[in-house]
């Protein structure tokens, strides 16, 4: 390889690392399926072929044809904002599951300390108090005839079921079916304007910039790119699962895609 067709390639890669290495609509999506190690390998793999297909496209000379049409651009950006609009409210939805369950296991503990400190034991079943309109303190009242010696079993045991239901809980509501992701994943990838725009219209201006002998290049160094940043971000993503144990993790991390998506819909409205 000579030192010529390796600076374009590295030329392509930074051009596109510039472009892509960005907190956008398609990168939060992957991160978020990464932690919840939900379809990764289908995910990264339709990412790093839209790339590919479109920089393909773009180097070919496809770029002219987007430039002259405007109207199609434009049609394009607001169904993208729409996508993406309900993507963010999906997330704030989550948001609200996710603090409806904290909220009902914190009534679940207040209850149970009040039932230890008069010696009777609750369980999540005996808690209906928000639905039923039943107080804490009338739980309390009918389960303290119980026998103090029941207590210590039936409150272990209650608390055992009550970490291994959160933890699946908040597992499976991190996960979505297969089809859902997949659609999820060709929205925010082919519904995006921006991606034509720097994939067909910017990086295929400058691939032409070198000529019919070297173009192709830098369209290998931005393609290598994209797939090098894909998989890395996957990785990685996976990796932060550990992080998120718990649901106030998933919180904190959903209601920051939520405004990112919303804000990103707006934007695209509006310009």
């Amino acid at each position: 390889m000579s030192s010529l067709v390796l600076s374009i390639l590295i030329a392509g890669f930074t051009s596109q690392a510039g472009i892509i290495v960005a907190v956008g609509a398609q990168n939060a999506f992957i991160i978020r399926q990464g932690i919840a190690r939900a379809y990764v390998p289908q995910i990264l793999t339709i990412c790093i072929g839209a790339d590919i297909v479109l920089i393909s496209l773009g180097t070919a000379g496809m770029g002219s044809m987007v430039s002259a049409h405007p109207e199609v651009m434009k049609a394009l950006t607001l169904v993208g904002a729409f996508v993406l609009l309900i993507y963010g409210f999906s997330a704030f939805k989550r948001v609200f599951e996710t603090c409806v369950r904290l909220e009902s296991r914190f009534k679940l503990r207040k209850a149970r300390a009040l039932a230890l400190a008069g010696g009777a034991s609750v369980d999540e079943h005996d808690l209906n108090d928000s639905h039923s309109g039943v107080d804490d303190g009338d739980v309390v009242d009918s389960m303290a005839t119980q026998p103090a010696s029941s207590l210590r079993g039936s409150a272990s045991a209650s608390i055992a079921g009550e970490v291994e239901s959160s933890a699946n809980e908040f597992q499976k509501g991190a996960q979505t079916t297969l089809k859902k992701s997949l659609v999820a994943c060709l929205g925010f990838t082919f519904l995006n304007p921006g991606v034509y725009l720097d994939s067909l219209v910017l990086l295929g201006g400058i691939a032409a910039s070198y000529g019919a002998g070297l173009k192709w290049s830098f369209a290998a160094g931005a393609m290598l790119c994209s797939v090098v940043w894909f998989i890395s971000l996957g990785f990685l993503s996976s990796r932060m699962s550990k992080l998120f144990k718990n649901e106030y993790a998933w919180l904190v991390l959903d209601t920051i895609i939520g405004i990112m998506m919303i804000f990103i819909a707006a934007h695209l409205a509006l310009r």
